[in-house]
């Protein structure tokens, strides 16, 4: 869903979240088109209530099914136009279908043509996208959308192309219209399709999801920037969790402890030692992590980064414990373990990286076990054989490729080396001074340019 209303574009939502917004269109017919839509919706009002009151009891299946079913049934463009934006974060091979049905039907209309563009963008599909994104920008709606088209000509080799696109985007006036974009092709599914699908694998047995479903729930991630609590899936999932693990068991008791605690928008030091400490979780005399260590690894987060705890004295108390759990290659029981080392600054965190991937091949684990290789100069090259080894695994990866760029140095980049962190930027925005923003995108453009012996923007 895109969530800032000064994107020019139709703001994608899904059926748990209403209020469909078309945006300010600047070609000739838009305002005939917004009133097609509008028309449409409130025409099928009841229908869309209807697929967002399943989607709120985690039901997305059927939810989503509803909407196909009212795309399909009318067959028309304008339909498939408002449901493909629907479905775009839940359903992407639906949505494609219907965006382009919705271009078929719609041939003139820019924004059939951009979010046609952006379908194929993310499916790979980048000669095709770049016919349809110069559509839509040639008439002048989002020129910020060429920022898209860059990427694609970034994928089909047009370097100097991709360059005058990314300028023609307008960094400096759209940086935030810039991330938000890049963010609709790069982005996860909608967190209301994530706990839809953690709800059903939950009530087909695997109850061990039951922790993860509550955290989705306590940290709703709208995009890379924003997150809430949900207040209301949060409250029907904790009776999901009473209902299959039983009131008085110690999971659920857990789990309820930890809602309790996070979803407080006020959190003190001394009310979550005292809520732990009578819970005998984490903190206090007979305190015990608790089994699932997903939620073990929850708890002790929130408790450290409220200053209930430090990684120190937790690091002490249940290293042993857990180091038992990766025996079974727990990995939340790993990555706790490598957030305490960090924290603690112990020493410690390189040992456990190295475990996770040298000995358990797994990816999460092997951009940190590099970093630390390349802190301590036992690497010293963009080519080194370890830096080989963990591309093929993680080759879109924004913080390696920084890593790949920093041991290459002004000296040593290659236009091989800007092409492949450009890429990998798109994918993952790398963090700023503060949040994630396509600032280092910019940079590594301007070096390209440079590269490529374009001459200076003027």
């Amino acid at each position: 869903m895109i969530t800032t209303p000064t994107l020019a574009m139709p703001v994608r939502y899904a059926p748990c979240f209403f209020g469909f917004f078309v945006g300010l269109f600047s070609v000739a017919g838009a305002a005939d088109f917004r009133a097609n839509l509008e028309e449409w919706q409130e025409h099928h009002q009841s229908g869309l209530e209807a697929a967002n009151a399943l989607s709120m009891t985690g039901d997305t299946v059927r939810g989503n099914q509803l909407l196909i079913n009212l795309a399909d049934q009318d067959g028309g463009g304008v339909a498939a136009f408002i449901i493909a934006n629907m479905l775009y974060r839940s359903e992407p091979a639906v949505s494609y279908r219907l965006h382009a049905r919705a271009l078929k039907a719609l041939p003139h209309e820019s924004a059939a043509a951009l979010e046609m563009a952006m379908e194929q963008h993310r499916k790979g599909e980048y000669a095709a996208a770049i016919v349809n994104y110069r559509k839509c920008i040639d008439t002048g709606m989002g020129v910020h959308f060429s920022c898209l088209l860059a990427d694609c000509l970034i994928h089909t080799g047009q370097l100097k192309g991709a360059v005058m696109a990314w300028e023609k985007a307008g960094h400096g006036n759209n940086h935030t219209k810039i991330d938000f974009a890049i963010f609709e092709i790069y982005g996860p599914l909608m967190p209301v399709q994530r706990r839809g699908d953690l709800v059903a694998r939950i009530k087909a047995g695997d109850l061990n999801r039951l922790a993860e479903l509550i955290e989705l729930d306590l940290n709703f991630d709208r995009d890379w920037w924003n997150s809430s609590v949900f207040e209301e899936g949060l409250d029907l999932d904790l009776k999901l969790a009473e209902k299959l693990l039983g009131k008085s068991s110690p999971r659920y008791q857990q789990l309820a402890v930890y809602a309790q605690l996070a979803r407080q928008e006020e959190k003190k030091a001394d009310d979550i030692r005292q809520t732990l400490t009578a819970a005998k979780l984490v903190l206090g005399k007979n305190a015990v992590l608790p089994e699932n260590s997903h939620l073990a690894r929850g708890l002790c987060e929130l408790a450290m980064r409220n200053e209930a705890v430090t990684a120190e004295i937790l690091w002490q108390a249940y290293e042993p414990a857990l180091r038992q759990r990766l025996a079974a290659k727990d990995r939340d029981a790993l990555h706790l373990l490598c957030l305490l080392a960090v924290n603690a600054k112990n020493g410690k965190l390189a040992e456990l990286d190295r475990l996770g991937w040298k000995e358990w091949q797994d990816p999460e684990f092997a951009v940190s076990y590099i970093s630390g290789l390349a802190a301590e100069k036992k690497i010293t090259r963009p080519d080194d054989q370890e830096i080989l080894d963990v591309l093929k695994v993680r080759p879109s990866d924004s913080f390696l490729a920084q890593i790949r760029v920093s041991l290459a140095g002004e000296g040593g980049l290659t236009q091989d080396l800007l092409v492949a962190a450009i890429t990998a930027e798109y994918h993952r925005l790398s963090t700023g001074m503060i949040i994630p923003d396509s600032y280092t995108l910019k940079g590594l453009f301007y070096e390209l340019r440079k590269k490529l012996g374009m001459p200076e923007d003027k």
